[in-house]
């Protein structure tokens, strides 16, 4: 049955190869099942960041289906060099990514494309080694990594007017008139926006936290 169906072709390809596909199928779970160990069980559980997360587990797919599929393709020069600019131009245009967040991508990356490239010489024991000593490493150097606390800060938003007046005083000043505005301790503000025309000007206010100021 199998074999029948292998023999049927669409406008020259066949409909199926069952080695292929079978192969395909399991490279992809075992893929997918480490960038997923990885993404959820270390970086999430150890960062608590869901920001990455669904490009972490979308781009591996993504990686691993490309590199996989185009390996049997013959690349012409200019093409491969064409994908790989491809790959050196793409960014995320929101913000800078932090250095651990772009090791992460880097990970997910490569255990996508480990498995999809490893050619018939690697055996699956090797593969599965390769893969868990990726998990291994990244989960040790992140439980070993120190832990940055950042300070808890509320904000405050204000629209202040009279703004040339405000400008004009020194900033030890500008601190205390803000704070009896507020009627709290301040850490530091910054200036969102300002209106010319009414000499006004929206300022967000960094205060501790009331836990903290009640201490």
């Amino acid at each position: 049955m199998i074999e029948s169906i292998e023999e049927v072709k669409v406008f020259g390809i066949k409909l199926i190869n069952s080695g292929d596909f079978f192969e395909l199928l399991i490279r992809l779970l075992l893929s997918t099942f480490v960038v997923y160990w990885i993404s959820n069980r270390v970086y999430l559980k150890n960062n608590q960041n869901f920001q990455f997360y669904f490009g972490y587990n979308t781009i591996a797919i993504v990686t691993f289906l490309m590199c996989f599929l185009l390996s049997s393709v013959k690349l012409e020069l200019g093409f491969a060099l064409g994908l790989f600019a491809l790959f050196t131009i793409i960014r995320f245009r929101t913000r800078t990514i932090p250095i651990k967040e772009m090791t992460y991508l880097f990970v997910v990356i490569g255990v996508a494309v480990i498995n999809a490239l490893a050619n018939k010489k690697v055996s699956y024991i090797e593969l599965l080694f390769a893969n868990f000593a990726i998990v291994f490493v990244v989960n040790y150097f992140e439980k070993i990594s120190p832990r940055i606390k950042t300070e808890k800060k509320e904000t405050v938003s204000i629209i202040l007017q009279k703004f040339d007046l405000f400008s004009s005083l020194k900033p030890a000043e500008m601190t205390r008139h803000l704070e009896q505005l507020i009627s709290k301790p301040i850490t530091h503000f910054k200036i969102k926006k300002i209106n010319q025309l009414d000499n006004s000007a929206e300022l967000t206010i960094f205060t501790q936290p009331s836990s903290l100021t009640h201490k």
